[in-house]
Order: C-alpha cells, then sequence, then structure tokens
C-alpha cells in the first residue's frame, strides 16, 4: 500500500525556527516586492502596445487617472496587477519555505510602501520631471492629490488585486516545496519508479522469449513423434533383409 507523505503549513515554520530563522524571510519579500514591479511594468508595457496596436489610446494604461478610467481600463489594470503579484507572491513564498500568506501580505504592504516613498521623494527634489513622469508611468502616485483619487472603485481594484494577488501566489510558492517531498517520498515518480518501469520492460521480454522457446520445443516434440514410428519400421527391414 502506498504512502503519502505530507509537509505541513507549521512542519516549515517550525524547521525554519530549528534553524535559527524568523517567520519572515526580509530577502524573500523584497525578492518578491521587485518582481512584481517589474512584472508589472512589462505587462503593462505590453497593454500599451496592444492598445496601441488597436488604435486606442496608450496612455489610458500608462497614467493611470483613477478617477477617469472607464470600468474596461478599470478592469484591465487590476487584471494586470493581480497577475503581476501572483508572481511576486510566488517568489516570496518559494524562496521564504515557509509562512506563505504572511510573506504575501508582507509583500503588498511593502510595495505600498515604496510606492508612497518613492513619490513622496520625488515631490521634494528640484528636478525630477522625468522621474515623475517614469513612476506615473508605472502607476505609482507621486503626488497627495492622485493618492486621494486611487481611492475610487478602480484604485481600490487595483490595490485589492494586488493584495489577493500576493497572497495567492505566496501560498502556491510556499505550497510546492510540500508537493516536492510528497512527490520525492511517491514510488510511482523518479528514478525508482524509472528503474521498476525498466525491469518490467526486462520481465515482459523474458516471458515473450521463454513463450517463443517453448512454442519451438513443443514444436520439435511434435515433429519427433510423428516420424519416430516411420523411421523404426525402415529399420526393422533393413534388418530383415541382412538376415
Amino acid at each position: 500500500m502506498a504512502t503519502h507523505t505530507i509537509e505541513s503549513r507549521r512542519d516549515r515554520v517550525t524547521l525554519a525556527e530549528d534553524a535559527g530563522l524568523g517567520r519572515l524571510s526580509a530577502i524573500s519579500v523584497l525578492a518578491g516586492m521587485l518582481a512584481g514591479y517589474c512584472a508589472f511594468a512589462i505587462l503593462l508595457g505590453g497593454a500599451a502596445a496592444i492598445a496601441a496596436a488597436a488604435g486606442h489610446d496608450p496612455g489610458s494604461f500608462t497614467a493611470h487617472t483613477w478617477h477617469s478610467a472607464g470600468l474596461a481600463v478599470g478592469v484591465g489594470v487590476a487584471v494586470l496587477v493581480f497577475v503581476s503579484y501572483l508572481f511576486g507572491g510566488y517568489v516570496a513564498g518559494r524562496m521564504a519555505r515557509r509562512a506563505g500568506a504572511a510573506h504575501g501580505v508582507t509583500v503588498f504592504v511593502s510595495s505600498l510602501v515604496v510606492a508612497a516613498g518613492a513619490g513622496a521623494l520625488v515631490r521634494f527634489q528640484a528636478d525630477t520631471s522625468t522621474l515623475t513622469a517614469a513612476l506615473r508611468d508605472l502607476g505609482l502616485p507621486t503626488a497627495w492629490a492622485e493618492w486621494r483619487t486611487a481611492a475610487t472603485v478602480a484604485g481600490i481594484g487595483a490595490v485589492a488585486a494586488m493584495l489577493v494577488g500576493a497572497m495567492v501566489g505566496a501560498t502556491l510558492g510556499e505550497r510546492w516545496h510540500g508537493k516536492l517531498v510528497r512527490r520525492a517520498a511517491d514510488p510511482e515518480i523518479g528514478p525508482a519508479a524509472d528503474a521498476r518501469a525498466a525491469a518490467a520492460v526486462r520481465e515482459e521480454e523474458a516471458v515473450r522469449l521463454h513463450r517463443a522457446a517453448l512454442t519451438r520445443a513443443d514444436r520439435s516434440s511434435e515433429v519427433t513423434t510423428t516420424h519416430e514410428p516411420v523411421l523404426r519400421g525402415a529399420d526393422r527391414e533393413d534388418q530383415g533383409t541382412r538376415a
């Protein structure tokens, strides 16, 4: 009977504690946050290119005027945010190997804090028009008025998509390690399974060869039984002639 080894969430947290590590991994959160930002920038650029090719204004995707965004644009941006932070959360959860949901929430909060910090920083600089435009193109509000207008249906939807995507992605990333343990312990997967399959093929080949040998032996026996009286009769005639 096959047995299944299951590594629970608590097992992974306990393992980290035994290794002297905390519940959260800062480097995993940083990697997840950067992965989310980069994925969003790439997806946003792709969406803008598709919009331009279709004859629409690509600025509807890059300017992020939340107060005037239409339903289709708002839903599209929310989907891009969800996919981006699904990937970012996955990176964090898989790197941390523990507390997936907690890492997803931390990636979400850290992303908002960094966005707010970047927006506040550029407002206090003398000549930051280029940087401000770049941040706005990435969907990061750079002024209080922009943060205030983000509290609309489209803005709230995007933020909610970011949170859900980060949590789901981080949980999936953490669970990958449990899946790895189960697959390693599964006798139907891996080198052991390949060796058994090869042995089964060799056994089938041996059985086939054995059956072929038996068939040839039966045919040989039939031939011997059929011709034996004839040979014996010829032998007696030869002895009578000699006598």
